[in-house]
């Protein structure tokens, strides 16, 4: 499991989660998969519209990023440079390899374009519906991103971040030990193992998992014992909050995308 401390500033963990909830709500994604478009997003451009693929961060137009990726998903091929370039002069009037593009121009872009992708596999409506952060922010990135070198342990640490703020854990849903724990199915820890890992394995949630053994963080030892089976479901009947669509200032999108 890697062990990364605040993998992003506040600054840009701010920002990151605001696009995770306005992709949530705009396109009905569970917090798990908004929480991997985010982070992989966050990864490749740091959500900065005009950015040139390269060391630091490097900004201009389209023309200027040349046979490199640009804007928001780092767009490399130059099929798909050449798709949100006619996008953005279709829908907006905007010649990006003239003008720097904007957020609204990679969101409307991005919305679009994930929705009718068709290519490496990629299956929005089965990637919409995700609940493991990991399965999700892999799928992302391989599926649609189709990134070169996807340093995926790092993309999926910054999810983990990201919808640890979008979906915290609540004390009125907290698993009473007493009367939900099936304290004979227990699980030592092992080189290896992680709470999503051991979740999948034993048809559990990861919150479940650290709500019934106490757990604060993701973190978990070798030789630690840990309580993985319910004596019943738990079920979370706290609504999913709305987020209104526009969260993010300067980016007036509107409903024709």
């Amino acid at each position: 499991m890697i062990r990364l401390k605040h993998l992003l500033t506040e600054t840009t963990i701010d920002t990151a989660v605001q696009w995770a909830k306005t992709f949530q709500a705009d396109l009905g994604l569970t917090p798990e998969a908004a929480s991997a478009m985010a982070a992989n997003i966050q990864h490749e451009s740091g959500f900065i519209a005009d950015r040139l693929q390269g060391s630091g961060v490097q900004r201009g137009t389209l023309k200027d990023a040349g046979k490199l990726g640009y804007s928001w998903a780092q767009w490399t091929h130059d099929s798909r440079k050449t798709k949100f370039k006619d996008f953005v002069k279709f829908n907006f009037k905007t010649d990006i390899t003239k003008t720097p593009a904007l957020s609204k121009h990679a969101y409307a872009f991005l919305k679009y374009d994930v929705q009718t992708y068709k290519e490496l596999k990629f299956d929005f409506n089965l990637f919409k519906k995700s609940k493991d952060i990991d399965t999700a922010t892999e799928d992302f990135v391989t599926k649609y991103e189709g990134a070169g070198k996807p340093k995926l342990k790092q993309r999926q640490a910054i999810a983990q971040e990201i919808l640890n703020k979008i979906k915290p854990e609540s004390k009125q849903t907290a698993v009473k030990q007493t009367t939900n724990i099936n304290k004979s199915v227990t699980h030592i820890v092992k080189s290896g193992d992680t709470l999503s890992e051991l979740a999948a394995k034993y048809k559990i949630t990861v919150q479940q998992l650290k709500q019934i053994n106490g757990l604060t963080s993701d973190n978990i030892k070798i030789g630690q014992k840990l309580y993985v089976q319910l004596t019943k479901p738990v079920q979370n009947k706290k609504p999913v909050p709305t987020t209104p669509k526009q969260t993010i200032k300067d980016n007036p999108w509107d409903d024709m995308f």
